[in-house]
């Protein structure tokens, strides 16, 4: 390891031959535990109990919520359907790019935090330092989007006090967060099922309505793709001009949508075996976003009217989701409820996964020195004291709220977790 100094600032440069994995005796590749890499930041007393199957679902399927499956509505009424097509496939392929590289320096460098460390490791401590704190207030105000979704679902049926659902949801989120972490992994393979079972059903459903099969028995087809055409006018604007902005307004949906894929290189500090297990999942984050957004986006625009008024309806719960609209319009009676449900799940593990990567960027800011160790103390099972504080001020917000506010903070936590 050497040690330069510029500007009056020490660097530590990584020695990669030092860099391998010290597995311990009698252990297997599964098993391994690895050191913190390259001597610098470290992953602070959290511990390394992740495994493989849970850090591939997490990879897979965690921070999915109600952007996929509700605030897609918003935007492709007002970006139609190629439009929202279009805006998913230009974030997705920047978010693979991205993900390719931080899962590369995550192999390496299995340090909490990861890049708000790497940025102060690389670059400078300032511009980690501010890399952290932005994505961690990012990550606790989605905490209330999330709650506050959850109670939005519930009304879909029944007219419970939304206070009580947004604690029930908060309460549960921090009872698991307090849990050893290997708790959270089977939680997030759990919820990353339901998600992935609801989706496939989903697509076959799509499938079965736009070729007519459903109890009406109209075939749609590309019908949507030419009346009113693959894109509209935003706001009534009209020309290319007001086509341009509409598909400009859903790259702010798409990328409130993809909000909790980079989760998995986090769990590099706490998998058992960051070396295998952060590689394969950021390799099928390709799947992840080809099944889930892009291929997603593309039946949104083949089952829905994009005129639809309950695509920008205030209700916020399963009635305002793009698919529950296609299956009720389709004369199809149980299924609302059931992907209601779904999507309820996905909101509250979305929430959950906030929650747990917020935690952690604090835990970084103290391994780099950024904030006083007490920040990063962890109690025997490896779980950070300051989770139960730096998460208040999110769990503040989803509870500023009455039954006549619903969508509106959902809208107003969403916008400010961009």
């Amino acid at each position: 390891m050497a040690r330069h100094s510029h500007d009056g600032v020490d660097h530590i440069s990584p020695d990669i031959e030092h860099a391998a994995p010290d597995y311990h005796a009698g252990s297997d590749d599964k098993e391994a535990i690895l050191p913190p890499q390259l001597g610098v930041g470290g992953q602070g007393g959290t511990q390394r109990h992740l495994r493989d199957y849970q850090v591939t679902m997490i990879g897979f399927c965690s921070g999915i919520g109600t952007g996929l499956f509700i605030g897609t509505g918003s935007a492709y009424a007002q970006a139609g359907p190629a439009g929202l097509l279009l805006a998913y496939i230009i974030v997705g392929a920047v978010l693979w790019s991205v993900m390719q590289s931080i899962g590369e320096l995550a192999t390496l460098i299995p340090t909490a935090g990861t890049f708000p460390h790497w940025a102060t490791r690389f670059i400078d401590p300032a511009v980690g330092f501010s890399l952290a704190i932005s994505y961690g207030y990012c990550y606790t105000i989605s905490i209330a989007a999330e709650a506050s979704a959850s109670a939005i679902l519930v009304a879909y049926w029944t007219d419970m006090t939304p206070a009580v659902i947004i604690t029930i949801s908060l309460v549960l989120i921090l009872a698991i967060n307090l849990l050893n972490v290997r708790w959270y992994g089977e939680v997030e393979v759990f919820s990353g099922s339901v998600k992935v079972l609801c989706f496939l059903g989903l697509i076959l459903v799509s499938i079965v309505i736009t070729s007519g099969g459903g109890p009406t028995g109209e075939a749609i087809g590309f019908r949507y793709w030419n009346n009113p055409g693959p894109f509209v006018q935003y706001n009534d604007i009209k020309g290319t001009t007001g086509q341009f902005l509409g598909v400009l307004s859903a790259f702010v949906n798409a990328s409130f949508s993809f909000i909790g894929v980079e989760t998995v290189v986090i769990c590099a500090a706490e998998s058992i075996n960051p070396h295998k297990a952060i590689p394969k999942s950021t390799s099928r984050v390709t799947y992840r976003i080809g099944l889930f957004y892009i291929l997603g986006a593309l039946l949104i625009g083949l089952i829905v009217d994009p005129r639809n008024p309950d695509l920008v309806s205030d209700a916020g719960n399963g009635n305002a989701s793009p698919w529950v609209i296609a299956i009720r319009q389709a004369g199809i009676s149980i299924l609302p409820s059931i992907v209601n449900a779904c999507i309820l799940v996905s909101a509250w593990s979305a929430g959950l996964s906030y929650c747990w990567v917020g935690s952690r960027m604090v835990v970084a800011m103290t391994t780099d020195g950024q904030l006083p160790s007490f920040f990063g103390r962890t109690w025997s099972n490896g779980v950070p004291y300051m989770r139960r504080l730096d998460r208040r001020d999110g769990m503040g917000a989803a509870t500023l709220r009455d039954g006549r506010q619903e969508g509106t903070l959902s809208f107003f936590a969403g916008a400010h977790s961009g």
